[in-house]
């Protein structure tokens, strides 16, 4: 069941939670509600259960306005981070408890059902202490899904579980959600978990919606430093316009004569053509590194070998091409990490002093170490470029703190 929030607003005394919010949720849909603490996103999920009494604005679930209802007379069920099963109750005497909640005394079926469709079937007879948290997470899960809700609001329900069990129930949800088809609202503080499970993601910043699309859309077009900062890792570059008009923007990157080029459609600036400066940005993954000793220093399609030469042929096996030339800078590495699947590095370059750049762990270039010069370059489809008024740390760690 699609909901629909207009002008929804909450303040806090002289705090204000949420700013008024105008947000369409497709029914059916995986909706995330994505941000860092105190952005205003547990709040707008309060507020859709009933949790919580707007300040202004209505809430309407499909074409009713649910606005001054109370959280049990709305078709709505809550999974809490914490799941509150009764440890006294078994598996299927805690999932049942909505059902005998209601007067129903024929629960047997419908219980089955709901553990088989979160796999706990076996696990009928324990108790909660016999269960890992993962387990847990089902338990709660079928018990809200029981009562056959037209929507499931999620409140961090992943947060208390370590890494790889975390990743492993991410896919669990996105089952589940495309199995029962109702619409899941899930709220998160974790980017790789949103951008996992979601259809749609709403990026919320101090009580407001940054920018709300597709994953993918988010990651590879941030409208916003907060988005291009808070969605994984982003690379700044501060230049100026030195050519617009066409399909292709010509930047020149501040105090240096390094030349960036990227597509028009991919500037979130207001009206570029008319010149002046920019954020340009690149992701870090997107990057090639290669010794200075190996680069021909034309900055062509072509990559240069190794890691870069590989990449350039997958990007041309993709239809990317090597329609003009990279986007290419110089630098120094300041550090290297080995993360397993990747190597990290950090470049001190002229136009960045932290520069990162993640590198797929194959056939590794043994002189990539601190010290090396190097050369990076990327391709301008993979570039985008943001108003360069906004705080370039917006979003980041560093910022938060």
């Amino acid at each position: 069941m699609t909901i629909t929030l207009s002008g929804v607003s909450k303040v806090f005394g002289d705090f204000t939670a949420v700013h008024p919010l105008d947000l369409t949720i497709p029914e059916g849909s995986f909706f995330a509600l994505l941000g860092a603490s105190g952005c205003g996103k547990t709040t707008t999920l309060r507020m859709i259960a009933g949790l919580e009494e707007p300040t202004g604005g209505t809430v309407l679930l499909g074409e009713e306005d649910i606005t001054a209802l109370p959280p049990h007379k709305r078709p709505v069920n809550t999974v809490f981070q914490n799941y509150a099963l009764f440890p006294h109750l078994d598996v299927a005497e805690n999932v049942a408890f909505g059902l005998r909640r209601r007067g129903i005394t024929s629960v047997r079926k419908q219980v089955e059902e709901m553990l088989e469709l979160v796999e706990l079937g076996p696990l009928a007879g324990r108790k909660p202490r016999q269960l890992s948290g993962g387990q847990q997470q089902r338990v709660a899960l079928a018990r809200a899904l029981i009562n056959r809700p037209r929507v499931l609001l999620l409140d961090e329900p992943l947060g208390a579980l370590d890494l790889k069990l975390r990743r492993q129930m991410q896919l669990e949800l996105k089952r589940i959600q495309t199995e029962v088809g109702i619409t899941f609202v899930h709220v998160t503080h974790d980017q790789e978990e949103a951008m996992t499970m979601a259809d749609t993601v709403a990026v919320m910043n101090a009580g407001r919606v940054e920018q709300l699309g597709a994953p993918d859309e988010l990651y590879e077009r941030p409208r916003s430093t907060f988005v291009a900062n808070f969605l994984g890792t982003s690379n700044l570059i501060e230049a100026e316009i030195t050519e617009a008009g066409g399909e292709e923007l010509v930047l020149k990157a501040t105090g240096t004569d390094s030349v960036l080029r990227l597509p028009a459609e991919r500037c979130a600036a207001p009206d570029p053509q008319t010149g002046g400066k920019l954020l340009v940005g690149v992701r870090p993954e997107k990057i090639s590194l290669t010794h200075a000793e190996d680069d021909d220093g034309e900055g062509a399609g072509t990559q240069a070998n190794g890691t870069g030469a590989r990449r350039g042929a997958v990007n041309g096996a993709n239809g990317e091409g090597n329609g003009g030339a990279d986007n290419r800078l110089t630098g120094r590495i300041r550090d290297a990490g080995y993360l397993g699947v990747s190597m990290q590095y950090v470049v001190d370059s002229p136009v960045c002093p932290e520069f990162s750049v993640y590198e797929q762990n194959v056939e590794r270039d043994a002189r990539l170490t601190p010290g090396a010069d190097v050369v990076l370059r990327w391709r301008p489809a993979h570039t985008f470029a943001l108003d360069a008024t906004q705080d370039a740390d917006a979003g980041t760690v560093e910022e938060a703190l």
